[in-house]
């Protein structure tokens, strides 16, 4: 006898999620510190220095949610 397997999820290829993440735009950044901070982000392991308070910068949308942690740093709403 066959088993026939059924499922509620649709089959999805592994590659899937990275290309879901790699939609996702990038976001905007402020840094509130008062000395210069260079960071490094966790899952892309790029790194961004921000040199004065109000520097804004582009974060990869994969390291934002880490940065995000950060008392320093505060995200801008997308326009």
């Amino acid at each position: 006898m066959n088993e026939v397997k059924t499922s509620t999820h649709p089959e999805t290829n592994e590659n899937d999620s990275e290309i879901r993440v790699m939609d996702k735009p990038d976001k905007m950044f402020e840094y509130t510190g008062n000395y210069p901070m260079k960071i490094t982000g966790s899952s892309s392991g790029k790194s961004y220095q921000f040199r004065f308070k109000g520097d804004k910068l582009l974060i990869d949308y994969v390291d934002s949610f880490a940065l995000m942690a950060e008392r320093d740093l505060k995200i801008l709403p997308t326009t």
